[in-house]
C-alpha cells in the first residue's frame, strides 16, 4: 500500500564528534496534519528541523514529500515544499512587516530567507507593486498588521506572526514551526494558535516545536517526544501527557513511582 505521508523523516542521524544529537529519528506526517514536537532542552529538536529542511546535513537518513526523497540544501527543500521558522526571529527590524514578508515570495529562487533580506535591503524601491501587494494580502490572511512601523517596534509574539506569514507566502507544502510560543504573551499566542489551525485547514502540514506541552496537545493531532536526540514516544498528545515516558522525560518520575 502507498504511504499516505505528505512529508516521511526515516532514520535521521547527526552527529558532532562523539555527541549523538538526532539518533535515527522517523516519523511520518499526513497532510493537513499537526504535529507536536517535544522535549526538554538538548534533546535535539532545532537540529532534527535542522536536517529536514537542510540547514544542517544528517550523517544519515532520508526526507521525503509525497514520496520523493528531498535533495540536500535549504534552497531545493524549500523549492521542494518546505519553510521554517526560527527559535529566535530572522527580521529586518528596521523594514516594516509586509516589507519583511517579501522575501518569502521571492526567497525560493534565492536560496535562503537571510541572502533575500539582503536583497531587499540593497533593492528593496525596486520591488514590484504586485510583489508588496501579495505581501499586503498575506499579511492580512494571518493578522500582521500592514501598517508602516518599523518590525522592530512590535512584540515578539508579533513578529513571530510575521515569520509565519513570511513563511506561508512562499506557499509551502509543510510548515516547520520552532518555539513559535517562547517569549509570547496571552495575546500572541492566541494569534499563533489561530494561524497554525489557518494552515491546517488549508491543508498544509505543521511541524510545531515547543516546550509548552498543553499547547502542543490542543494544537497536535500527533507527538513525538524526543529524549537525548531519540524517539521516546510517538502517539496522540492525550497518550503522550499520560505515558510513564513523558512522565520520566519531563518529571524524572512515572506514574508508578508516585
Amino acid at each position: 500500500m502507498a504511504s499516505t505521508a505528505l512529508l516521511s523523516v526515516t532514520g535521521l542521524t547527526k552527529r558532532y564528534g562523539g555527541v549523538t544529537a538526532v539518533d535515527e529519528v522517523s516519523f511520518d506526517l499526513p497532510a493537513g496534519r499537526v504535529l507536536g514536537l517535544v522535549g526538554p532542552n538538548g534533546a535535539g529538536k532545532t537540529t532534527l528541523v535542522d536536517c529536514i529542511v537542510g540547514t544542517q546535513t544528517p550523517d544519515s537518513g532520508t526526507v521525503h514529500v509525497d514520496g520523493r526523497a528531498l535533495p540536500d540544501g535549504p534552497a531545493a527543500r524549500a523549492r521542494a515544499g518546505l519553510a521554517r521558522t526560527f527559535q529566535h526571529p530572522q527580521l529586518a527590524l528596521e523594514l516594516t512587516p509586509v516589507q519583511n514578508i517579501v522575501p518569502g515570495i521571492v526567497g525560493r529562487s534565492i536560496g535562503s530567507y537571510g541572502a533575500s533580506l539582503r536583497a531587499l535591503l540593497r533593492g528593496l524601491a525596486g520591488t514590484p507593486r504586485t510583489v508588496l501587494d501579495r505581501a499586503a494580502a498575506v499579511a492580512a490572511e494571518y493578522g500582521v498588521t500592514t501598517d508602516r512601523v518599523p518590525t522592530g517596534s512590535l512584540g515578539l509574539g508579533s513578529q513571530r506572526l510575521v515569520e509565519i506569514a513570511r513563511a506561508m507566502a512562499a506557499e509551502p507544502r509543510v510548515l516547520l514551526l520552532d518555539e513559535p510560543f517562547a517569549g509570547s504573551d496571552t495575546e500572541g499566542i492566541a494569534a499563533i494558535s489561530h494561524a497554525v489551525h489557518q494552515v491546517r485547514e488549508a491543508g498544509h502540514s505543521v511541524v510545531l516545536v515547543d516546550h509548552n506541552v498543553d499547547l502542543i496537545a490542543e494544537l497536535a493531532d500527533s507527538v513525538v517526544l524526543l529524549a537525548d536526540g531519540a524517539v521516546a514516544f510517538t502517539g496522540s498528545p492525550q497518550d503522550c501527557m499520560r505515558s510513564t515516558e513523558m512522565q520520566s522525560v519531563y518529571f524524572g518520575t512515572t506514574e508508578e513511582a508516585r
